[in-house]
């Protein structure tokens, strides 16, 4: 081997020049350093764990926030659904409050003790079941709504009306239990 051949022409050549050997020297001991960085970081358990922990955090929460965009956007869909149901149910309930009401008007009498027989013995039974606010409640339209009272066709319609809100009440409040 040559001492007179550059540094970079044979890895295992000494320079001759001592500058060239000092930078020679730093290069290899930066490699040095970092090659024993490198292995202490490898051997360093606790700091892999800690690191190895913080992905694992940054993933979960990464998860949890999907879940929540989920839930939010499934409890707003069955909001949509809740809203669009009773909308249905009251329709419904509109269309059977005007059948019953044009009932008792086209067969008088008979027909109208009938219902009002019927409509009070449900009343009975809802106002047992009813909390005592809703009574109350009931029990301050009934009074401003006297004068209605005082016709027949009205008083029906009223009645049917009434007992159906109580059932629709009565209805939602076995479905939160």
């Amino acid at each position: 081997m040559s001492t007179d051949s550059p540094a970079g022409a044979d890895p295992g050549a000494v320079p001759d020049d001592p500058e060239q050997l000092r930078l020679e020297i730093e290069r290899t001991r930066e490699q040095l350093g970092e090659t024993v960085e490198a292995l202490v970081a490898k051997t360093d358990v606790k700091a892999r764990a800690r690191e190895r922990a913080e992905q694992l955090s940054q993933r979960l929460k990464g998860t949890t926030a999907q879940v929540k965009e989920q839930a939010a956007a499934r409890t707003s869909q069955a909001r949509a659904q809740a809203t669009a149901r009773a909308g249905q149910a009251r329709s419904q309930l509109a269309g059977k409050t005007a059948d019953a009401r044009n009932a008792a008007v086209a067969t008088g009498g008979p027909a109208r003790d009938q219902l009002q027989a019927r409509a009070t013995a449900v009343g009975g039974a809802v106002r047992d079941k009813t909390p005592e606010p809703v009574q109350r409640a009931a029990r301050q339209v009934a009074q401003r709504t006297s004068a209605v009272a005082r016709q027949p066709a009205a008083l029906a319609a009223l009645a049917a009306a009434g007992v159906v809100v109580v059932g629709v009440l009565v209805i939602r409040r076995r479905r939160r239990r």
